[in-house]
């Protein structure tokens, strides 16, 4: 086992089918062009590949599929497939949730029991603005699709003052009503945003967003896994909510996550823009490609940082 001088070990990890997106969210590109796929992405077996060999390399027992947007790549029924059959403790997916009609039949046939699915608003203007692509109709379709599963859903929600401020308590409110976690993120300091004026202007803290839901509802904090990324809440007779807070209260001291983009690359860290390319390790016999991975996993660890501190890469590329 591979552990820091603080404890710290990886046993989640995150992979990203793909780079490309069918959205171009403010808070991820600047320029509403929509991110397309990287150069030279994995196909299924390889990233199927990757993952048994991390697994037996770390003992990783969780995996998120993300993107980009994994959905919107042909090898996301095969992959889901295929890892839903190694064995792990949790499989879970991230999306957009868009395409998730058009998905309902293989995630139903592979098992998936947890979902996240990002939106940041009802309003269908306002989802327009921030998304710029898709339609609100079809992911509230997708949305209680996924309940009618009986998978267990949370919503990430990016509060933005000037975006979507005023949805902070019909988001809680839709989701406490369906039995669905919300999860509040911070705007990170990533890409575009790094050292802007319009993070800053943009930002709602921790603190802002309690108050502002300490408007309607008396909430107590309440227990989280010890290397989970989220604050969490407790409403009497609704339910929970969390706040992954960045940048008011950083996760990075317990963080356990390692990210496999669909390239082929490991990152050790959202702060940091190091990387070890795992890709030419994949055609290695077993013996051989185990004690490589290990020492690029040595590399990727000692990139975690103790506090959160931006980084010019964006997030969608390596699977937030």
């Amino acid at each position: 086992m591979i552990v820091d001088r603080l404890g710290r070990k990886f046993s989640n990890l995150r992979v990203s089918l793909t780079a490309a997106c069918n959205y171009a969210c403010t808070y991820c590109v600047p320029d509403g062009k929509r991110l397309m796929k990287a150069n030279n992405e994995l196909p299924a077996p390889k990233l199927l590949k990757a993952v048994e060999l991390l697994q037996q390399a770390t003992g990783i027992d969780k995996v998120r599929i993300t993107g980009g947007e994994p959905l919107v790549t042909p090898k996301f029924d095969e992959f889901l497939l295929g890892v839903m059959s190694m064995g792990l403790n949790d499989v879970s997916l991230t999306t957009n949730g868009q395409l998730l009609m058009a998905k309902k039949d293989v995630i139903a046939e592979s098992g998936l029991t947890r979902m996240n699915i990002s939106l940041d608003t009802l309003n269908p203007l306002r989802f327009k603005q921030i998304a710029r692509g898709g339609d609100l109709k079809t992911v509230l379709k997708g949305i209680d699709a996924m309940l009618a599963l009986g998978i267990k859903l949370k919503i990430n929600m990016v509060p933005m003052r000037s975006q979507n401020h005023s949805d902070i308590i019909s988001m809680l409110d839709f989701c406490f009503d369906r039995g669905i976690e919300l999860r509040y993120i911070e705007l990170m300091r990533m890409g575009h945003l790094l050292g802007s004026k319009g993070f800053q202007a943009d930002f709602v803290s921790m603190e802002a967003l309690l108050d502002e839901i300490g408007k309607k509802y008396e909430f107590s904090r309440t227990d989280a896994p010890y290397d989970s990324t989220a604050a969490r809440f407790f409403v009497a007779d609704r339910g929970n909510f969390g706040i992954i807070a960045n940048e008011s209260e950083p996760f990075c001291r317990t963080c356990t996550r390692l990210r496999l983009s669909s390239d082929g690359y490991l990152y050790g860290c959202l702060s940091s823009a190091n990387r070890q390319d795992v890709s030419e390790i994949l055609a290695l016999p077993r013996h051989l490609a185990l004690p490589k991975l290990q020492g690029l996993l040595v590399s990727a660890l000692s990139d975690k940082k103790l506090a959160f501190q931006g980084e010019v890469t964006v997030m969608k590329f390596i699977g937030g």
